[in-house]
């Protein structure tokens, strides 16, 4: 597995994200070494809170998730929330590598508790291009009247920055 050449590929769907006024987190999703699909956050787009990047990738994904090479892998811009590491989970993602920590929600430290009560649980990879990822919240120039401003903020204090300071 290349993470960082399918880190890249999430950066450039988080640059998308920014252009369409979402937060700048991008996903792939990798199975075997052939790439299923990519996508980004679609909050704002798809009106609706839980249109994360991770939960919109396998949601596009349909049955190819079942039907695709090992290791299924999902590589994302940021540390997956708590709701999209439950949905890699059931989808039966193998590995998941994520650029940043997110500080308010992240799940990745949550793992070997989950996996201590029987769950199968995916390997987390992280961070990787860490940096790069952090430039692309440079392009996100929203401020305190966007919805998840409180949120941005709240994942950037932990890189000691804020919305705009990047």
């Amino acid at each position: 597995m290349n993470h960082e050449h399918w880190m890249t590929e999430a950066i450039n769907e988080a640059r998308l994200a920014t252009a369409a006024g979402e937060l700048p987190i991008g996903g792939v999703l990798v199975g075997g070494d052939s790439l299923i699909g990519k996508t980004q956050t679609k909050v704002r787009r798809m009106g609706s809170i839980v249109a994360h990047g991770e939960l919109t990738l396998l949601l596009e994904a349909k049955n190819k998730i079942y039907t695709a090479s090992r290791p299924l892998a999902v590589y994302t811009t940021l540390e997956p929330c708590i709701m999209c590491l439950g949905a890699c989970m059931q989808c039966g993602v193998d590995v998941i590598v994520f650029g940043m920590r997110c500080a308010p929600d992240g799940g990745a430290d949550l793992i070997e508790a989950i996996h201590r009560l029987g769950q199968k649980t995916p390997t987390i990879v992280g961070p990787v291009l860490e940096e790069k990822c952090l430039e692309v919240w440079k392009e996100w120039k929203h401020g305190a009247d966007h919805p998840a401003f409180g949120y941005a903020s709240q994942i950037l204090a932990r890189y000691g920055k804020s919305p705009g300071q990047v």
